[in-house]
């Protein structure tokens, strides 16, 4: 299955330079990380250390990240042998079978070292009324830039954002680790967190609003500038971008003329800018085609803003290299196409609103 993402903008003058394109910051789409795999990257390797968690049985846990469920796993004192990390994100059902609808399952790692808690994986649940109690569909994600945090006894939190749960049917979800030992190509030495929607929310949990004036995704607090000061020693950035759109409001686009909404959020093709140090670096397309996702027993094959029932989240990957030695600061900004919201609140009931966490990591080679 196709996970592609979009092509990148130059637009700078000095990338017409060649002299002067190796001393600009650049920023393309990641060629070594993909949002996920449909199978194992590392079927010719056994793994150095394995772990696995036991079936979860997902269900609504609460309003509040203090009610999210809290599962440990035990990782080796030190992960500094590895070269690389798979994780296996197992679906599954409970009892009879998974849940009928599609809902949002976000899996969170804590960093022992500045007490943050990052995304490690965003996955939507399918359509599960037509599957039996031994349906399961197995991906695979490349986590090595997580490496630094899965090391000893470590806490992960699991989000639910579904009421849909019974006790004969519903979703699970089984993480298994795999560690392979070897030189890692890029350490990483750094990591900050940029973008975390379930802090200063306006529509009461995880989410920002899109298009309310009283509450808008581009204030400062939700999508607004943010500054970060880079290490010497780090050599090269990641930035991962984890945008999943929701809501079927029928507002307006304001930039696109004669353009009829499609329930946005959620079934709404949308663009983001990244802009670092005042200038637009590259765009990111809001988008995922369903059409060959598998058969359920809902809408899966409609397009989606980044997913589609039973899969993974598309999540971006941006390489951003050619730091400048002088000035290790960066302000980081995200832009959104204006938006008109046909609701009057964020809280309305299907208000368009987009889940977002970005992440920088930063590696020493």
């Amino acid at each position: 299955m196709a996970a592609g993402l979009v092509a990148i903008l130059c637009l700078l003058p000095a990338c017409q330079d060649d002299t002067k394109k190796s001393q600009e910051l650049e920023t393309t789409a990641s060629k070594d990380y993909k949002a996920w795999y449909t199978t194992h990257p590392e079927t010719e390797s056994s793994p150095a250390f394995s772990a696995s968690t036991d079936a979860v049985r997902l269900h609504f846990y609460g309003w509040s990240e203090a009610e999210d469920s809290l599962i440990k796993v035990q990782f080796p004192e030190s992960t500094v042998n590895y070269r690389r990390a798979i994780l296996t994100y197992r679906m599954g059902g409970w009892n009879e079978g998974p849940a009928e609808w599609d809902m949002t399952t976000m899996i969170f790692v804590k960093n022992k070292l500045d007490g943050e808690w990052y995304e490690l994986t965003r996955a939507i649940t399918p359509y599960g009324g037509s599957f039996g109690s031994d349906w399961e569909k197995k991906y695979y994600m490349d986590i090595t830039p997580y490496l630094p945090m899965l090391t000893g006894e470590t806490e992960f939190r699991i989000y639910y954002g579904g009421w849909d749960a019974t006790d004969k049917r519903a979703h699970t979800v089984t993480l298994t680790f795999d560690f392979y030992e070897g030189e890692i190509a890029r350490p990483n030495v750094f990591h900050a967190k940029i973008y975390d929607s379930s802090r200063n929310t306006n529509t009461g949990y995880r989410s920002w609003a899109y298009g309310i004036d009283s509450a808008s995704i581009e204030d400062p607090e939700r999508l607004g500038q943010r500054t970060v000061t880079i290490p010497d020693n780090v050599k090269s950035l990641l930035l991962k971008v984890s945008i999943s759109g929701h809501g079927h409001d029928q507002g307006t686009f304001v930039e696109r003329s004669n353009y009829y909404t499609r329930n946005a959020a959620e079934f709404d093709e949308n663009w983001y800018d990244i802009i670092i140090n005042g200038e637009k670096r590259a765009e990111g397309h809001i988008f995922y085609s369903n059409a060959d996702t598998y058969p359920q027993a809902g809408t899966y094959y409609y397009d989606r803003a980044n997913w589609g029932p039973g899969l993974p989240l598309l999540v971006h990957y941006w390489d951003i290299s050619n730091i400048p030695d002088g000035n290790r600061t960066l302000t980081i900004d995200f832009d959104l196409e204006e938006f008109r919201s046909a609701m009057k609140s964020p809280k309305d009931e299907g208000v368009a609103q987009y889940i977002v966490e970005v992440d920088l990591f930063g590696f020493s080679k």
